[in-house]
């Protein structure tokens, strides 16, 4: 890489490929055009630029890049991870990471050494073996087996990092031989909703690691930058209605797998399985867990099978996106679910919080029909399992529906006590505490729902809630920040688009304000006033006055009545 001062006034790195100016702010490619580097991820990169060969610290990275935005360091993770993706840095000699310190741009990029060539691109494939599908491994060499399947390279050990001893992330599970995604990602999200309930442990689910799924992955790095001593690795496969499950619990530091199991069962057994894994893990990290889960675990008849397959499909059809297709896609499959087994827990759960969800967004024509549908779902579920996380969660979506907040807040409460790594039982307390006008608690709760799963679905949403809360606070500025994040990941969503207009005209732009405000009637030619009048009703004075405010200048800015 060279320092380039030959236009007058011009400050600019340049390589192989790439020009980066300093002045203008802006990654070309070796034809002159911009490279489309997203706008954090860019910011990131002029700071490194500004000090290359230096190593940067995070928290000057995060400070200079995101101000007073509360964002976590995964933030920061992901717009590394987007700079090496378009400078083509899989291996990481060009911007590397300084265990425990920050990141540094390499002044000269090394030929990079075999184990960060094997980090970018992988091991060596693994011959399929010759033996019989479904044959039992010794268990003395499961382990090895295991990290010979999952494609864990050996590593030398590394310095102690500052991650607790009972800190796990749940990488997203491969699938093999029949087991397609929905069904991997189901019993992937069984075991976290387990582990999520261990209040002794930090646990970061699959919502914050699913952009890692069929990628090779540094574990050392990712222990580091997730602040995990441990990561759970799977792969399940299917074949009839025989299911095998094989993980491996993974010590970050060194490479070393701790503990594995590897399981053939009938479908109809996966509950137990399920339960089975989740001990072995607590075991492991000798967390106090017992045998409470495998208590409720039975064995399903072939209709609840099926039944269970298809609510396990609307599971992740609800996952997947914000959106009213994809909602009411999920709740097709419930409602198929539980048309083959009405007692189906899974299934009902999801009927009632799909249905809450189509209303809670507006997003249905038929708001008492969906209403009454959630309700007595629900009240089925009661009768079966009200004990689950499912059906709490249910219980939460019901009263968000008929406005009552402190029931909301309480049943939030309860959650993060029963569930503390579970986000949504942080989404729903930061939903309430906004209505209930404690807008600072409000932004803590999405901010922590963030910091589990911050590639989550719902990340916009939480985004939207917190620059909502900034609104209210009179943080124009920084609600601007955060909107801006919101509207960008999911434009589906006007009313964070309004508010993001409004925050802009609080600050004197009053012309980029309308600009913003016409892009948002385009997308939602029937979005009014009368909407936010009528969703966003709370029994806080203060709450009401903001929303009375986003109204009026909604309004000077051509949002119709």
């Amino acid at each position: 890489m060279q320092r380039d001062t030959a236009v007058a006034g011009a400050d600019t790195l340049s390589w192989p490929g790439f020009v980066l100016d300093l002045v203008r702010g802006e990654l070309f490619d070796d034809t002159g055009h911009p490279t489309g580097l997203r706008a954090q991820a860019l910011k990131v990169l002029l700071v490194l630029g500004e000090q290359a060969g230096q190593v940067v610290g995070k928290d000057e990275l995060m400070q200079r890049v995101w101000g007073d935005v509360i964002v976590t360091e995964d933030s920061l993770v992901q717009a590394i991870g987007d700079i090496r993706r378009v400078l083509g840095d899989q291996a990481h000699a060009r911007i590397r990471t300084v265990p425990r310190r920050g990141y540094l741009l390499a002044v000269e990029a090394p030929a990079p050494t075999p184990e960060a060539a094997q980090a970018a691109f992988g091991p060596p494939s693994v011959a399929p073996s010759a033996t019989p599908a479904w044959r039992w491994f010794p268990w003395a060499a499961a382990a090895v087996l295991l990290a010979a399947a999952l494609g864990i390279a050996a590593w030398w050990m590394q310095p102690s990092d500052s991650a607790p001893p009972r800190s796990l992330a749940i990488l997203p599970f491969e699938g093999e031989a029949g087991a397609e995604d929905w069904f991997v990602d189901g019993v992937a999200g069984d075991l976290t909703a387990i582990l999520s309930t261990w209040p002794e442990a930090t646990v970061i689910g699959r919502g914050s690691t699913a952009g890692y799924k069929g990628k090779s992955i540094d574990l050392r790095e990712l222990g580091r930058d997730l602040g995990v001593r441990h990561v759970l690795m799977g792969r399940t496969r299917r074949e009839g209605d025989q299911v095998r499950l094989a993980v491996s619990l993974i010590d970050t530091r060194t490479g070393r797998v701790v503990w594995s199991e590897l399981r053939d069962v009938p479908r109809a057994e996966l509950a137990t399985l399920v339960g089975d894994v989740a001990g072995g893990i607590a075991r492991t990290l000798a967390v106090e867990f017992g045998d409470a889960v495998a208590a409720d675990a039975h064995t399903l008849a072939p209709d609840q099978v099926r039944a269970d397959d298809l609510a396990m499909q609307g599971i992740a059809e609800l996952l997947r996106s914000v959106s009213r297709e994809g909602w009411e896609r999920s709740l097709q499959l419930f409602e198929e679910a539980v048309r083959i087994d009405p007692r189906s827990r899974r299934g009902l759960g999801g009927v009632s919080l799909a249905s809450a969800n189509l209303v809670l967004w507006d997003w249905t024509d038929d708001r008492a029909s969906a209403i009454a549908r959630a309700e007595q779902a629900l009240a089925q579920l009661d009768l079966i399992a009200p004990d689950l996380l499912i059906t709490r969660l249910a219980h939460a979506s019901i009263a968000h529906l008929h406005r009552d907040y402190a029931g909301l807040l309480l049943i939030g409460d309860q959650l993060v006590a029963h569930y503390p790594n579970e986000p949504t039982a942080h989404h729903h307390r930061c939903s309430a505490l906004l209505r209930l006008g404690r807008f600072d608690e409000s932004i803590a709760a999405c901010a922590r729902a963030t910091r589990i799963s911050p590639r989550d679905s719902r990340v916009s949403v939480w985004q939207g809630l917190s620059g909502f809360n900034l609104f209210q606070l009179g943080r124009h500025a920084e609600a601007e920040q955060v909107l801006r994040q919101s509207v960008q990941a999911n434009p589906r969503v006007p009313f964070y688009a309004v508010v993001l207009a409004v925050a802009v005209a609080e600050q004197g732009r009053r012309d980029e304000a309308a600009k913003l405000l016409a892009e948002t009637r385009g997308r939602h030619p029937k979005f009014s006033q009368a909407w936010i009048t009528n969703y966003w009703v709370a029994p806080d004075a203060r709450f009401i006055a903001g929303r009375d405010r986003i109204v009026a200048l909604a309004g000077e800015l051509g949002l119709p009545p």
